[in-house]
């Protein structure tokens, strides 16, 4: 056929040579012998061509993509009709593709930015006049040998396939563009084609594609779900001002992304106008405290270091001038290898702290720098020696160096706050550095650890809050967690959380713990009030928000549950609980997209979990119900098997693997289970009523006659 058309005269176009082929057809270089210039010309594949609806519609989008008029946009001159065969006659480029010029090596960050602003001046072209490509992406890009860009097919996208030209299942470089909207198949704008621009930014910058898979799905998944590598990460010479252009272009929610090109440029001329000057902090500080490297003989001393972290992380989060990157956040950057710079862009934090600790016996030396992350420079520095008596005066004087090298004023009760002591006593303060080291770990007899450990501070000081406010949290962890069926420790969960609140109101986790035990009271309104105050007290509280997220589900305002479910597993996202609260809300709502999204999330979570934590029974049964939703269904009872066989006797996990068969539709399974469940003592009714994952059962007799026992 290639050679049938070369030499081929078409009207008064003279085919010449074939310049290449893909999903919108076949182009050729000619000949336009009555004006006597090159031009391509594109032959519409023959579904269009055939097809009198879709001819129509080709027409409608050629003629708007013919009236655009820029520099930047390849020009279409004509839409041609011979023998039945569509095609449109376009400017002849004489250039390189932009993916090409991209494979060929490195481009200099200045260049990638003069041609980026061309681009988008295309584009805020075409968007003025209502046009979106819905294409974007390098292979569409043409670069003149004078360095001009210029986008190919502005406007045609919307034609293959009756609606859409990108469509999942065609080609894996065309998905890789894709924005969320679109791969969710949902309604276009030119935001969509803002995030294509996004991706081909990206790929500019350091010759790679922000999301990337062996597959289609993969990819899609990616897109839908995963934050990007910093470009930063790969290219250090990248300006600050630039990797936050490709990071806001790239958000999956389309309200926190440019909303226009015309902003895009703007921000494009501010990198090269500022290129040599300093970036302009924000007037809120923020720091991540990172656990403190062990360097002591023992190396169980691990405890001490992230313990003491922590305490600086509480005492700076009462200064609401500073913003503090939660513990759960930080404790990720234990023992990393990632420079200064890097964690501090991928927190969002300007300052970091880290330091090493070395315990032997009574002996502490601790040292500490803090670090400015944007400049990467050391702002202060400092060791302390002395006895293991001495560590409180060494934490305070730490806070109060973070806060003049941070240059913030406080005021004589923020000061008052940074003095205040928990303890005095330095026995009852590493005890309960260690108990909270175990309660962190999650298993049973960890947290039962913890507790022991809690108490015997509380032996030596009778007055220390925090060891208090500690105890409760693990009880709560307890009952939530392995114990449902001892009601007596959900009691002791509140006894120990307000006796430390009655000793010292300031502590969030306190109120976290007693939010949490009313909860599973069912006391929603004492739970609500406690859950919101230990946010007020500590805004990286996810107990808080996961304790509002519960009731707000339990009063079916699903919509509002997901919010506050998604900012726990942003600050926590270890969290595990929050993930499976999502999937059952967007269950209830009936949105298949966002509960397929929320299941492929948690599919990917499960297994690194599990690999840290291989004895949390609770997590494989969550796991099980994903795999059971995805239609994994030997895996799903693989896992579920796990879950039974370490934990065969605790009510919440029988009434999570009761789920898991309601899940399965095994329903003569789920109801023995449920009953199992019951008969051990697990009373839930008003969750058992509201909980998605039971609903196949709903209507079985036995199930019914089970539920009369509330």
């Amino acid at each position: 056929m290639e050679l049938v058309m070369i030499g081929k005269k078409i009207l008064h176009y003279k085919i010449l040579e074939k310049l290449g082929q893909g999903g919108m057809g076949v182009v050729y270089l000619a000949e336009d012998e009555n004006l006597e210039r090159k031009v391509a010309i594109k032959f519409l594949p023959q579904q269009i061509s055939a097809n009198s609806e879709e001819r129509e519609r080709f027409k409608i989008e050629a003629k708007a993509a013919a009236s655009l008029n820029h520099p930047n946009i390849a020009t279409i001159h004509a839409i041609e009709d011979f023998e039945n065969q569509l095609f449109i006659v376009m400017e002849y480029i004489d250039g390189v593709e932009l993916k090409e010029k991209i494979k060929s090596g490195d481009i200099d960050t200045d260049e990638v930015i003069k041609i980026a602003t061309q681009i988008a001046e295309g584009m805020a072209s075409a968007h003025k006049k209502g046009i979106i490509h819905r294409d974007i992406k390098s292979s569409n890009i043409m670069i003149t040998k004078e360095a001009k860009a210029k986008i190919m097919d502005f406007g045609l996208a919307k034609i293959r396939g009756g609606t859409e030209l990108t469509k999942v299942g065609s080609t894996v470089g065309t998905i890789a563009y894709m924005s969320p909207e679109q791969a969710r198949g949902e309604e276009l704008d030119q935001q969509s084609d803002i995030w294509s621009f996004g991706v081909v930014l990206y790929e500019m910058l350091i010759n790679r594609l922000p999301f990337r898979g062996d597959y289609d799905q993969a990819i899609v998944y990616s897109i839908l779900n995963e934050e990007p590598e910093s470009v930063f990460s790969v290219k250090k010479d990248i300006p600050d001002r630039l990797e936050k252009i490709v990071k806001k272009l790239l958000e999956k929610d389309k309200a926190n992304r440019y909303q226009n090109m015309n902003d895009v440029i703007k921000d494009f001329n501010d990198v090269l106008k500022n290129d040599e000057q300093p970036e302009k902090r924000n007037e809120l500080k923020s720091i991540i405290v990172l656990p403190f490297e062990n360097i002591s003989p023992d190396q169980d001393a691990d405890y001490f270091g992230e313990g003491l972290a922590e305490e600086l992380i509480v005492n700076l989060t009462r200064l609401k001038e500073i913003r503090v990157v939660p513990r759960t956040t930080a404790i990720k950057y234990k023992n990393t290898t990632k420079e200064v710079k890097v964690i501090g862009k991928e927190v969002e934090a300007g300052y970091v702290m880290t330091g090493s600790v070395r315990k032997f016996q009574d002996n502490l030396r601790i040292s500490v720098q803090l670090i400015d992350a944007f400049n990467n420079t050391q702002l202060w520095a400092e060791t302390y020696k002395g006895k293991l008596a001495d560590v409180f005066d060494i934490q305070e004087n730490v806070s109060k160096q973070i806060v003049d090298a941070l240059k913030i004023e406080l005021t004589p009760a923020q000061k008052r706050v940074l003095e205040k002591k928990a303890t005095i006593n330095a026995e009852a303060f590493d005890l309960c550095l260690r108990a909270k080291g175990f309660m962190y770990r999650m298993t049973k007899n960890d947290v039962n650890i913890a507790i022991e450990l809690f108490q015997k501070a509380i032996e030596i000081d009778p007055d220390y809050a925090s060891a208090y406010a500690g105890m409760g949290e693990a009880y709560s962890h307890l009952f939530h967690s392995y114990e449902r069926g001892n009601p007596k420790i959900l009691d002791l969960a509140i006894e120990t959380s307000l006796k430390a609140i009655s000793m010292d109101s300031s502590l969030s986790e306190a109120f976290a713990s007693l939010a949490q035990a009313y909860l599973h009271k069912d006391s929603m309104e004492k739970a609500l009030e406690a859950g919101k105050k230990a946010i007020e007290l500590d805004p990286n509280n996810f107990i808080g928000f996961w304790i509002l997220g519960r009731i707000y589900y339990s009063n079916k305002k699903d919509v509002e549950a997901i919010e506050l479910f998604d900012k726990v597993t942003k600050l926590n996202p270890e969290f595990y609980t929050a993930y499976s609260d999502i999937r059952m809300c967007y269950d209830r709502l009936g949105d298949k997209i966002k509960l397929n999204e929320t299941v492929q999330k948690s599919l990917k979570f499960y297994p690194e979990y599990l690999t840290r934590h291989p004895d949390d029974a609770r997590a494989h049964v969550f796991y099980a119900m994903d795999l059971a939703t995805a239609k994994q269904f030997d895996k799903a009872k693989s896992e579920t098997a796990k879950a039974i066989e370490l934990n065969p006797t605790d009510i919440l996990m029988l009434y999570n693997v009761a789920c898991f068969y309601s899940v399965m539709d095994e329903k003569q399974m789920a109801i023995e289970t449920l009953k199992k469940a019951i008969t051990a003592g697990y009373k839930a009714y008003d969750w058992m009523e509201r909980d998605v994952d039971l609903d196949n059962i709903r209507n079985e007799p036995e199930y019914i006659e089970l539920m009369k026992g509330k």
